[in-house]
């Protein structure tokens, strides 16, 4: 089993216990109890727990799951439209962008396709499949393993995958953000994809409507000092301002 496997398992079970032993992981996944203190210090140091003597506690004693991808694709459209839209304003034609799996960046990939020459690197199988089709793009579908719920990949290989590539825009859409926590995913990786676009590439958009604004998930992508650009609706908690990037306001 891969690290990454592993430790959404003990997130998993943080979610459904609120604690996990040490001694109990490394009997479940038949690994030493050094590979367990690694694992959970690597989780602790995302903010996705808080390691105890012993074992870790959970962090997310407010945190709710998303809901399924085919429901998200539903709700908040036109908003989405609109800070897709408005991103789009960003991008220079022949520009080269990664972009992460979400419902909110798809709606972006969509309005993206329509400015010439852009080249786009993504794990989202339905953002490919939509650049293929359009014949105004080039498009690059990353390797690794395919989810079963988010049609997209994830994995060592698709991790791998990016660090064979430099963007001009990493494109990177959260489940919330925090001021002072930043960026935060509720899936372990989907989290390491987003983070590792982001280091690939020279400047980060992040799409985000207000709904998410000062609130957080379980796992860590990023401070909020590395974001250079944030693109969200004019609802509750719009007027949020970055440590260094600037704040775009996508109208209806």
């Amino acid at each position: 089993m891969w690290s990454h496997e592993r430790q959404a398992k003990i997130l998993e079970s943080l979610g459904r216990d609120g604690k996990v032993q040490a001694r109990t992981l490394a009997n479940m996944f038949d690994v030493s109890r050094e590979t367990i203190r690694r694992d959970l210090m690597e989780l602790e140091g995302r903010g996705g727990l808080l390691r105890v003597h012993g074992g870790a506690l959970s962090t997310s004693d407010n945190v709710h799951p998303e809901p399924a991808f085919a429901d998200r694709l539903e709700i908040y459209t036109d908003v989405k439209y609109h800070i897709g839209r408005k991103a789009c304003e960003l991008i220079s034609p022949s520009s080269t962008v990664f972009i992460d799996a979400g419902t909110t960046t798809l709606a972006f990939a969509k309005s993206l396709i329509g400015i010439s020459g852009i080249r786009i690197i993504t794990n989202s199988i339905e953002i490919a499949r939509l650049g293929a089709s359009s014949g105004n793009c080039e498009i690059l579908l990353l390797g690794g393993k395919p989810h079963q719920e988010v049609p997209a990949t994830y994995g060592e290989l698709t991790l791998s995958e990016i660090d064979r590539f430099l963007a001009d825009f990493a494109i990177v859409a959260p489940v919330a953000f925090h001021i002072t926590r930043g960026a935060t995913s509720y899936e372990l990786h989907e989290a390491e994809v987003a983070r590792k676009m982001m280091r690939r590439a020279e400047s980060c958009i992040m799409l985000c409507h207000s709904e998410k604004l000062g609130k957080e998930s379980r796992v860590a992508i990023c401070r909020a000092d590395e974001v250079d650009h944030l693109v969200t609706d004019a609802g509750e908690g719009s007027d949020m301002r970055l440590p260094r990037g600037t704040v775009h306001i996508a109208g209806g």
